[in-house]
Parts: C-alpha cells; sequence; structure tokens
C-alpha cells in the first residue's frame, strides 16, 4: 500500500499469438479477482485462428475494462513476445505491471496475494512457477521430468537470497514494480532474449533490487502443452538455454535421463536371465535392479504428490526421460546451429555475455 493506504494499481499485460483455446479462461479468471484495483491489456501479435474474437467476447460480456491492442509483427532485433509485452506497458497505468501468458489460470485471490507478499516483503519483483495441470499421456510422462531439471537448476533458496548472484523467474506470472523495471530498461533491454523471464530477473537482481521466485501452488496454474508437438516446440526452443549453455550439466542430465530410462528395461532383462538361469548371481542382481527401481518410484511418488500431479506421471517417468535425451539433442541443434523456432517464427541465438 501507499503512504494514504490506497492498495497499488496493478495493469495486467497479456501477449497472445493465436491462443484461441487459451485466452478466454486465461482472462476470465484476471476478471474475477477479489482485487479491484487493476486493468487488462490483451496485445494480439498477429493471430490468424480466432484468438481476437475470444478477447472481444470477453470485452462484450465483462463489466470490466479489457484492451486490446494489435501488433501484426515485431520490429527487426525484437522477438514476437518482448516486442507484444513492451507495446501493452506504453499504454499501462499501473505502478505494479503483472505480465501473464495466455495458457495460465489465475485463482480468485492470485493478485491480492502477489501484491501483499511485494508489500509486506519489500519485493520489487515476484514470480511464480504455475501448478503444471497435466492431462495427456504425453503431458504426464515428460512435463515431471522436464520440470525435475529446472528445479534442479534454479533453486528458489538460492534465487531468493539476495547474497547470490542466482535469479530466475517464470514467464507466465511476473508481478514487477514498474520503477524497477523502468531503471534495469523495460523489455527494450532485452528484446531479443528467448529466455526473457531469467534475463529480466537478472536484470533486476544484479541492478540490487528485491527478487523473488516460488512455486505458484494456490495461484496459478496452467496446462502448457497438449500434445507431443506442442511439448516439443516448446521446450527444444529453450531448454539448453535454460541451462545456461552449461555442457557439463547438459551431459550429466541427459546421462541420469538414460540411466532411468534403462533401468526398467534392465529389471526386464534380468528377470528374463534369472527364469534361464536362476542362480544366485543373477537372483542378487535382479533383486538389486528392482529395489533400485522400486524406492525410485517410491520417491517420484511422494515428490508428484506434494506437486498435485497424477499418480502416473512417476510410473510414466523412466519413459520421459528417454523422450528428454531426444529434447535436450534437438534444443542444442537449434540454439546453436539452427534457430529456434516459435509460433511460426525463427529466431537466431546468440549467448549473453553476463550482464
Amino acid at each position: 500500500m501507499n503512504r494514504f493506504g490506497e492498495k497499488p494499481f496493478v495493469s495486467v499485460v497479456i501477449p497472445v499469438r493465436n491462443e484461441v483455446g487459451n485466452i478466454k479462461r486465461c482472462l476470465e479468471s484476471v476478471l474475477n479477482q477479489d482485487y479491484e484495483h487493476f486493468e487488462v491489456i490483451v496485445v494480439d501479435d498477429g493471430s490468424t485462428d480466432g484468438t481476437l474474437e475470444q478477447v472481444k467476447k470477453v470485452q462484450e460480456g465483462s463489466n470490466k475494462e479489457v484492451s486490446l491492442l494489435r501488433v501484426e509483427s515485431p520490429e527487426c532485433g525484437w522477438t514476437g513476445k518482448n516486442y507484444a509485452i513492451y507495446t501493452g506497458t506504453k499504454s499501462a497505468r499501473g505502478n505494479w505491471l503483472l505480465f501473464l501468458d495466455a495458457d495460465t489460470e489465475l485463482y480468485p485471490n492470485a493478485i491480492s496475494k502477489a501484491v501483499n507478499l511485494c508489500i509486506s516483503n519489500g519485493l520489487d519483483m515476484v514470480s511464480f512457477s504455475p501448478e503444471q495441470v497435466l492431462v495427456g499421456f504425453w503431458e504426464k510422462a515428460i512435463q515431471p521430468v522436464i520440470f525435475d531439471f529446472l528445479e534442479s537448476v534454479y533453486v528458489y533458496e538460492v534465487v531468493n537470497d539476495p547474497n547470490t548472484e542466482e535469479a530466475a523467474a517464470n514467464g507466465q506470472f511476473i508481478l514487477v514494480e514498474r520503477t524497477a523495471y523502468e531503471v534495469v530498461g523495460k523489455h527494450v533491454a532485452i528484446r531479443d532474449e528467448v529466455l526473457e523471464d531469467v534475463a529480466l530477473a537478472k536484470r533486476l537482481k544484479l541492478a540490487g533490487f528485491r527478487i523473488t521466485f516460488l512455486y505458484g501452488k494456490g495461484i496459478v496454474r496452467c496446462r502448457m502443452y497438449k500434445s507431443l508437438k506442442e511439448i516439443f516446440e516448446g521446450w527444444t526452443k529453450n531448454l539448453f538455454i535454460l541451462a545456461d549453455y552449461r555442457w557439463g550439466l547438459v551431459l550429466k542430465t541427459i546421462l541420469g535421463s538414460c540411466f532411468w530410462f534403462s533401468l526398467p528395461l534392465l529389471c526386464v532383462c534380468m528377470l528374463f536371465l534369472f527364469f534361464i538361469n536362476p542362480e544366485f548371481l543373477t537372483a542378487f542382481l535382479l533383486f538389486l535392479t528392482c529395489s533400485v527401481l522400486g524406492f525410485f518410484y517410491i520417491g517420484k511418488w511422494n515428490r508428484f504428490k506434494k506437486r498435485g500431479y497424477p499418480g502416473a506421471c512417476a510410473f510414466l517417468y523412466p519413459f520421459g526421460a528417454g523422450v528428454s535425451v531426444v529434447l535436450f539433442c534437438v534444443s542444442i541443434y537449434r540454439v546453436l546451429i539452427k534457430g529456434v523456432r516459435w509460433k511460426g517464427r525463427v529466431y537466431r541465438v546468440r549467448k549473453k555475455e553476463r550482464f
């Protein structure tokens, strides 16, 4: 709150490009907030699939103003998302800016919780990693593997420690104080970043602003990808960048994924050998491999239960680990050689030096 006791005004900026299946649900969750002091700005980045019509339906049925801006294409040197967000902020009136992705769905008190967290703790930015809604087979198999990797790279406690250089954010939900955002150069300073959320967080932390990155349980949820094609396109564009181009980390992750993918197959092989030759050594190896796999499943089951994942995710994990190896390899190729593809556009990526 400001010195007059008024709650800060929040500008919610939502960049969209071909989000016909998501934007209506996202907007309705924003408009259903128990927080009253906010505006909504949707920036359409050349959608061709009916996204605009969905936004207009929400506009007509809402008693709260929803602004709709259109950008046919980003200016040279910009990614589409960054240019859309920047366009939205130029007309924003809020002293706090909330950047949302169209695939997110807010809980009714999400903005209230985020604002109160920032005000009560003197934060300049808070970002939440959404609860993951996992429906299809591929989502249940692959998404938990990827998020396990991300949580090992971007550890909440380390990121939130003001004495470390580590910084991170999730672009699906970022609430940032406007002055801090402007001091670090707004999205102009990160206009060509594919991983714009982490880049923004790094600039804020380096400039001395206080940031916090948390799991968004009870705040925001999303279903990121609905098919194997979407998973493939989504993660191969930035998985290697998320690893911060660290070859050692990537190699370690790939080898670990190969191990967990192979372990169930190894158990089957050992079982086959035991039936052929039921000696002590084969029995011991069968017991050992099955025990390791069993403890692995129990650990994943308990971990995923806390995350709200379906129970099947634990048993599909080895399969997802195998697919993740392919995602990493393709991401390396696209980031370093071919260029990353997203929403029908191709971006050339170059490794940035530390700010």
